[in-house]
């Protein structure tokens, strides 16, 4: 381990840093909390292998050595999120209303977006934005398999947002690129990577997105900063900057199950993998001050051609139980249900405007992946289910087709009650709609 760290985390720890070292020397632990999207996946599970989280409700810990939830055909199903448990605690020190509007300004992979978003309603909203184009496509893969629809993924420079929507969020959560101390018994790349160097870097990305997120933020809001390292100059020093330099002040966090206080700052949270089941992560809730302002934002407007409009209402007629979402819009072909409240963004590169429908071609809808895992089994005229250790079920994650039923045209296919991908039927055979590039 370098000289320089050790140095630091004996003055941190002092006669603690034993214990310290001799965790890091321990395996990972592994966690994932359960959509509230869909619900009841809990009770398909193997309970010999999973524990509840010590605080957040809905999380829990599970052996991945001999129960590798990643694998199961429930997680492609968006039933999960498999996180490190400590991470999870920022969703869970973030007091969520229903119709709050939220920025994860560094959001991929996604799971405090998912576990944040899927506590609004659809007066709510997130915006989950990533700056790095590959990040943030896979965040768009992870927000669509939760089957979001509240959710616009976005892929820019978190700058935008302070010129686009000032003073417009009631939450914003900056989980800050880091120097990833806390990451090091998880991941061998931190420790290659570390240094002084990079601290200073790290410094300098952090405050300036602080800057943006704090005039995202509106007055009376809430700004959650997070990072997985454990120096004092990317967590307390980044916290007393936006009290010296903001009005907002300090909300005390709860502490619990061995969760330490900040460094001359007891409000905040610490942890450590030698007092919390846990890697590394620092926690920090700020509370803005002043009156609110008035906000200029233009909604989207909805933008569908008719002919394309009567391609998807003769889709969900002929197949689905459900109503054709109010709120259309039109790109490239490419339909996506929008919500009222989804906030019109020019400049700013959108990678998923709320809930992706399909595309319409040569006189018919094609459905996507997205709608799919946002279904129900009564939503549907059309499906097959299947259990979770099911053979043919294998064989359809890995791209075969199955045997059919005499239906015709587009159905479901469910793992247990949860929505896995569409199919579509002709001679007996269902076939196989599951996206090529998650088969396996």
């Amino acid at each position: 381990m370098n000289i320089l760290f050790e140095k630091q985390m004996k003055d941190l720890l002092k006669d603690e840093y034993n214990d310290f070292k001799t965790a890091l020397e321990k395996p990972a632990i592994k966690a994932f909390y359960t959509n509230p999207l869909k619900p009841h996946v809990i009770s398909y599970l193997d309970t010999d292998y999973i524990q509840p989280h010590v605080v957040c409700k809905d999380g829990y810990y599970f052996d991945y050595e001999n129960y590798p939830l990643g694998k199961s055909p429930f997680f492609l199903c968006g039933c999960y999120y498999i996180q490190e448990p400590s991470a999870m605690l920022v969703s869970h020190f973030l007091n969520v209303k229903e119709d709050d509007y939220i920025l994860d300004m560094c959001a991929a992979p996604g799971g405090k977006t998912c576990a944040i978003a899927s506590q609004l309603s659809h007066q709510g909203l997130m915006i989950a934005n990533d700056i790095v184009p590959l990040r943030a496509k896979i965040l768009s893969e992870n927000i669509e398999r939760f089957g979001l629809k509240n959710t616009i993924v976005t892929n820019c420079d978190p700058v935008l947002f302070q010129k686009q929507l000032p003073h417009f969020f009631d939450k914003v959560i900056l989980d800050a690129p880091c120097s990833g101390e806390g990451m090091f018994r998880k991941n061998d790349q931190s420790i290659e990577t570390w240094s002084i160097e990079k601290i200073h870097e790290c410094v300098s990305i952090q405050r300036q997105l602080i800057d943006e997120a704090m005039f995202a933020l509106k007055p009376g809001g809430q700004l959650i900063y997070s990072t997985c390292t454990y120096n004092i100059h990317e967590n307390e020093e980044q916290v007393q900057y936006i009290l010296d330099h903001y009005d907002c002040s300090l909300i005390p966090l709860q502490k619990s199950h061995g969760m330490k206080e900040g460094i001359n700052m007891s409000e905040v949270v610490r942890l450590y993998p030698h007092h919390y089941q846990g890697e590394g992560h620092f926690i920090a809730l700020i509370q803005k001050h002043g009156e609110e302002l008035p906000t200029k934002v233009k909604a989207q407007k909805p933008k569908i051609s008719k002919q394309n409009l009567k391609l998807v209402e003769d889709f969900y007629k002929q197949y689905l139980n459900i109503p054709v979402p109010k709120y259309l819009y039109e790109n490239n072909q490419h339909i996506y249900a929008l919500l009222p409240q989804f906030p019109e963004m020019k400049g700013i590169r959108i990678l998923r405007n709320g809930l992706y429908l399909g595309e319409c071609k040569k006189n018919r809808f094609e459905p996507s992946h997205a709608l799919a895992l946002t279904l129900h089994k009564n939503d549907v005229k059309q499906s097959y289910t299947f259990h979770e250790n099911d053979e043919d079920i294998r064989k359809y994650i890995h791209g075969e087709t199955i045997e059919g039923s005499q239906q015709k045209g587009y159905g479901v296919i469910f793992v247990e009650e949860f929505p896995l991908s569409f199919y579509k039927e002709s001679g007996h055979q269902a076939k196989n709609l599951y996206p090529k590039g998650l088969r396996r």
